[in-house]
């Protein structure tokens, strides 16, 4: 290669490698079709350490398997543990400690109507963040974990628009609080003090 052909190509490659500064920059907070997202959550004073979160996509090709760990807050809120979105799950398994009720329990969760789903996230349903209203799809899948094993399953950009798409029940499984024991000290000293006072809701959710 010459050296002019050189320089032409080197050229070329920073011409077309850098950004044009000109051009806006996408919306930080905004409409975006191709972003998903799952989480797990729990109702606040109400912990749970998620051992197991793995999904199986509705085609049953794609099988990926998220570290949820430490759950805190909050119910019925697009936080808590988030998941990466690799395909709409239809089947999903989640095994979970419950730090107010020192118990495990195991949910095999099949998604009733998942494509439905998938298509009703699509749409968009405004949402207002720092004072701003936008319009936006309901692009998170939220699986909450209840006292008692329930497990409610919204679509939500947030829990102003929230639509719950199923209602499951977990089953008690063996437990070993021992291998909590330390998270648990944390969570006594944190919360103890409110369960004491309101006791555990297993049956209001």
């Amino acid at each position: 290669m010459s050296i002019k052909a050189f320089f032409v190509s080197v050229c070329v490659l920073v011409l077309t490698g850098c950004p044009d500064h000109n051009e806006p920059e996408r919306p930080r907070y905004g409409p975006d079709p191709a972003y998903r997202s799952i989480s797990v959550v729990v109702p606040q004073h109400y912990d749970a350490w998620v051992e197991t979160f793995i999904l199986e996509s509705v085609s049953g090709e794609i099988g990926w398997r998220a570290p949820i760990g430490s759950v805190s807050c909050c119910w019925k809120e697009p936080s808590g543990g988030n998941a990466e979105w690799q395909a709409m799950p239809g089947l999903v398994l989640i095994k979970w400690f419950s730090f107010a009720e020192q118990q495990s329990y195991r949910a095999l969760i099949k998604l009733e109507n998942a494509r439905e789903i998938e298509e009703k996230m699509k749409e968009i349903a405004p949402i207002e963040r720092y004072g701003k209203i936008f319009e936006m799809p309901r692009n998170d899948l939220t699986f909450g974990l209840a006292p008692g094993g329930t497990v409610v399953v919204w679509i939500m950009n947030g829990a102003e628009n929230a639509i719950e798409v199923g209602r499951y029940s977990a089953r008690k499984i063996e437990t070993h609080p021992e291998h909590y024991h330390e998270i648990t000290e944390r969570y006594q000293r944190d919360s103890q003090e409110y369960i004491d006072k309101h006791g555990i809701p297993v049956d209001d959710w």
